[in-house]
């Protein structure tokens, strides 16, 4: 990049955009916008002596503030500069649609909690760089399309030192290792696994790691386990191993799934529920599939959502888990299973 003066025109109007495209980021204090402005102008933007940099830096506020009408405050609780409002030049602009489906965004994660808590807070941060008649419109919209993504339907609190060790075993291709406290236990004691992690999943409304079990006596694709975030207790176990997941691990396990659609269903448009999927149609109406899921036990009861509209064919491991479900619930409602 070419030497701009530092006494130029240039060089000051380049350094309050700089301050401006910091302040979009979020909050941020004095030290931090300077050096904003260093690293985007140049190391010599501002002058290396203390008293003439401060004055520098506020001339560059005072432009901010008075020649591009950004609104910015000074929090004196926090030491940090905030930003209010972009001024003309430095809010976005959105397409109608664009607009719409940020109001819907909005709207949904209003509430959320935990992971998703970052979502919301993406909408919100988008919405502060409109211009303030835009926002008022986003407010003020309507509900006629909502998304239901069924983000506020575990409200536990994950610990934030759960999400980051299972983070970083994860970019790492690390061993995680942890206590689980399932409520599936009777006396309600912690299980210690070791997890070769393959992926953090939103499903439900729940946040699950999915991964390899390398517990001794789990072997083969049964060892591909899920884990309710919730569940896993942070505590002196909760670690990232140092040793290494081998690259097998870091693969699903890929299961058949055959199942057929009842006429009522087949001669529609078909949902596509699963990768890969092949679909036959029967000359009675009724649909045929053929897929794969990395799966099992959330394909079973995807699939259950068709009631008796669809009888599961194969293939062994979905056709296992489907009978065991239907087994339960015959029990469960007085009907005899043989």
């Amino acid at each position: 990049m070419q030497r701009i003066p530092r006494g130029s025109d240039w060089n000051s109007f380049l350094r309050v955009l700089a301050i401006l495209k910091r302040l979009m980021e979020g909050p941020a204090t004095s030290e931090e916008l300077i050096q904003s402005v260093l690293d985007t102008v140049g190391a010599d933007a501002y002058s290396s002596a203390p008293g003439a940099r401060k004055h520098a830096f506020k001339h560059d506020r005072d432009n901010l503030r008075k020649r591009l009408g950004v609104d910015h405050v000074w929090d004196p609780k926090t030491n940090l500069y905030i930003l209010n409002d972009a001024g003309p030049y430095g809010r976005v602009s959105l397409s109608t649609p664009m607009l719409r489906a940020l109001s819907i965004l909005s709207r949904q994660y209003e509430n959320a909690v935990g992971e998703l808590a970052g979502v919301r807070d993406l909408v919100q941060q988008i919405i502060g760089w409109l211009p303030p008649e835009t926002r008022l419109r986003i407010e003020s919209a309507g509900e006629e399309l909502t998304l239901d993504f069924e983000q506020d339907v575990d409200r536990s609190v994950i610990p934030p030192r759960v999400g980051e060790t299972i983070q970083r075993a994860l970019d790492q291709h690390r061993k995680l290792t942890f206590n689980y406290l399932s409520p599936r236990h009777a006396d309600r004691k912690a299980v210690f696994h070791e997890l070769a992690p393959y992926q953090i999943r939103f499903q439900d409304g729940h946040w699950y790691l999915r991964g390899y079990s390398l517990n001794a006596g789990l072997q083969g694709d049964e060892s591909f386990l899920r884990f309710r975030l919730s569940y896993i207790l942070d505590d002196e176990r909760l670690r990232v191993s140092p040793m290494k997941v081998e690259v097998r691990h870091r693969q699903p396990p890929r299961f058949l799934v055959h199942y057929q659609l009842a006429p009522e269903i087949g001669r529609g448009e078909i949902s596509h529920r699963f990768p890969e999927m092949q679909i036959t149609r029967n000359e009675d109406g009724s649909a045929e599939v053929h897929a794969v899921t990395d799966d099992v036990w959330d394909a079973a009861r995807t699939l259950l959502a068709y009631g008796d509209k669809c009888i599961v064919l194969g293939g062994v491991d979905l056709l296992r888990e489907m009978r065991k479900i239907v087994a339960g619930m015959a029990k469960n409602y007085g009907y005899f299973v043989e």
